[in-house]
């Protein structure tokens, strides 16, 4: 209850306030649905980069508990989910430049939003994958079942859901 107290608070301080001081009287003329496409659009991009944060604490458990003579196999593979909140972060950059012109442009309003969606959720769901697959690599390479070579590439394939999200952001913005 407390929760959709504070998300009712954010979208009335959205809807009442202008979006941003520069560019205040072109978002005074947008309406609640242009809004909350924006607001929708950073909290899923910002959902994606704290992904990254939850993903490092499944991994990093794993590698925590990981023998000190396997540790450095284990390394890698424990820290790689920690790139999706990089690219979370780079379409991030793009959209808060474009957001000035999106004010004028409807089609632009929607390709700011469309690319915080397109790259917000796969980082979301991809780091959280690939944590827990590199906690399984990491318990198998500290089992002696796994070298280092066959985590990374175990690991490495649900970065590929990310780098998809990551380049349909930037398609979409350009």
């Amino acid at each position: 209850m407390k929760h959709l107290r504070i998300l009712l608070a954010l979208l009335a301080t959205l809807v009442a306030s202008p979006v941003f001081a520069q560019g205040a009287a072109a978002a005074s003329a947008m309406g609640f649905g242009d809004r909350l496409m924006l607001f929708t659009a950073f909290i899923v991009i910002g959902v994606g980069m704290l992904s990254s944060g939850y993903a490092l604490s499944i991994s990093l458990s794993a590698y925590a508990a990981c023998e000190q003579e396997r540790r450095g196999s284990a390394f890698i593979p424990a820290v790689m989910p920690g790139s999706q909140g990089l690219y979370a972060f780079a379409i991030a950059f793009l959209m808060i430049g474009n957001i000035k012109t999106s004010f004028d442009d409807p089609a632009m309003m929607f390709k700011v939003t469309l690319a915080g969606i397109i790259c917000g959720l796969p980082c979301l769901f991809s780091s959280i994958g690939q944590a827990r697959t590199a906690a399984a690599c990491i318990k198998s390479i500290n089992n002696g079942q796994m070298d280092q070579g066959q985590a990374l590439l175990a690991t490495g394939v649900p970065e590929l859901y990310a780098l998809v999200g990551l380049a349909g952001g930037f398609l979409v913005m350009n």
